[in-house]
């Protein structure tokens, strides 16, 4: 069953009938997470949050008497569930401000608070944990809880923020969310860079992060990630009668890089010193732009590059989408054996990496009518990735959440005494096990 409440009070009376009833509920945002969270393993009720459409901007929230001397609005918003980033932007258009957590899908923010979002921009902002501040919540027995402030610390009781950050939909509904919020930049430049290896360019980041450059975003893609690429515009340029210009590139590792500043000479300042260092780790064609067309024909490789692996597979319709996360140290050799992984079984992958926080992703296209031995493949060199990952000290998921696909690798991960206690706070806030069962952790009622 479908359901669309549209005020928390719906909610609550929903949750707390499904509770009694022992009905599976299942929250729904833009159904754009990869690991299986808006699955209903059980059936139940799906609840779409996509009435819950309010959104707060800066200074709204003073509207007593105490508030008339404020001068200033603290950069933040109030959001309901359901509003999606791209909708809060152009809500702040005309306030100078933004939102910048980029999981480059149009997600809710409800949705991006559950899974524990983050993306492109991780590398200077944050993820959605660092970037959040309050969330409503009501839990499976109907009851409404506020967790967080308006302030930008607390050390006020359990993290209750934290808990419900990532928590997937298994503790509770989340309704609404305050959020941080930055300037829009003055100056913006991109750039872009090739290197004869990924260690080259997986230190050449590296080296940026310990120079504290404040790159804005960093993205490492492979060279099949590259060739993904220039195929995809050949084939554009055949069926489009060569009307299309785009570039082909270099079929080599590539870094994509973003500065932002409040000046043009600060700007500057950065792109010389990374155009230095690319040099000390054999970097070459080192190209950067600030015009926004030009940055973003600059950066189309990387903006593509989900629809251009899946046409890098003739036929293929789909993609098992992986997600780890390493510690910068060892980000080039795990890399750099998954990429040998998928040449040795035989399999096409392109990876990539948002290589300034060392997470990192392998697109494998797939094709309904695959053989088992394929897929089998597929996810060997997904298992394998995990399995270098967990051992170099990395999770098992950067940003893409547990869902039910990687509820295995928890207790590798942390341990049975962190499984047994994340087992024991579901236990705790939802006793009947209704909210979004087999998710994160395996608790039955």
């Amino acid at each position: 069953v479908i359901i669309s409440p549209k005020y928390v009070e719906d909610v609550s009376k929903i949750l707390r009938f499904a509770n009694q009833h022992l009905i599976p509920v299942v929250p729904f945002g833009a159904g754009t997470s990869v690991e299986g969270h808006v699955c209903a393993l059980e059936g139940g009720i799906s609840l779409d949050m996509k009435q819950f459409q309010n959104i707060m901007l800066p200074g709204e929230e003073n509207n007593n008497e105490e508030d008339d001397q404020v001068m200033m609005p603290d950069p933040i918003a109030r959001v309901g569930a359901g509003v999606t980033r791209k909708t809060l932007n152009k809500a702040l258009r005309h306030t100078g401000l933004q939102f910048v957590v980029d999981p480059g899908a149009d997600a809710t923010l409800g949705g991006m608070t559950a899974t524990g979002a983050s993306g492109t921009t991780a590398v200077r902002y944050g993820t959605m944990r660092e970037n959040l501040l309050e969330v409503e919540c009501v839990l499976a027995d109907g009851t409404l809880v506020k967790t967080g402030t308006r302030a930008l610390k607390s050390s006020a009781g359990f993290d209750l923020l934290g808990l419900l950050c990532g928590s997937e939909g298994t503790l509770g509904v989340i309704t609404s969310v305050t959020v941080k919020l930055h300037p829009i930049p003055d100056y913006v430049v991109a750039a872009v860079c090739v290197f004869d290896s990924l260690a080259d360019a997986a230190n050449t980041v590296a080296t940026l992060k310990l120079c504290e450059i404040p790159v804005v975003r960093c993205e490492l893609l492979d060279s099949t990630s590259v060739a993904a690429f220039n195929a995809m515009i050949a084939n554009e340029k055949t069926s489009n009668g060569g009307a299309k210009e785009t570039k082909q590139m270099e079929v080599k590792p590539t870094v994509f890089f973003e500065f932002q500043a409040s000046s043009e000479e600060s700007l500057q300042e950065q792109v010389r010193l990374t155009e230095s260092i690319t040099k000390d780790f054999s970097g070459s064609n080192f190209q950067f732009t600030s015009g926004e067309e030009e940055r973003k024909a600059l950066w189309a490789a990387r903006h593509n590059l989900y629809y251009a692996s899946i046409n890098l597979r003739k036929g293929a319709t789909d993609a098992v989408l992986t997600d780890a996360c390493i510690p910068l140290s060892k980000f080039a050799q795990v890399i750099d054996a998954t990429v040998r992984d998928v040449e040795e079984l035989g399999v096409i992958g392109p990876c990539f990496g948002h290589a300034g926080d060392g997470n990192f992703h392998c697109i494998l296209p797939i094709m309904e009518d695959d053989p088992e031995d394929y897929i089998a493949r597929v996810h060997q060199v997904n298992d394998n990735l995990i399995q270098r990952t967990l051992r170099a000290g990395g999770t098992c998921t950067g940003e893409h959440g547990i869902g039910y696909g990687k509820i295995k690798y928890l207790e590798q991960q942390y341990g049975p005494g962190a499984v047994k206690m994340m087992e024991a706070i579901k236990k705790s806030l939802d006793p009947n096990g209704i909210m979004n069962p087999g998710k994160v952790v395996n608790y039955h009622r």
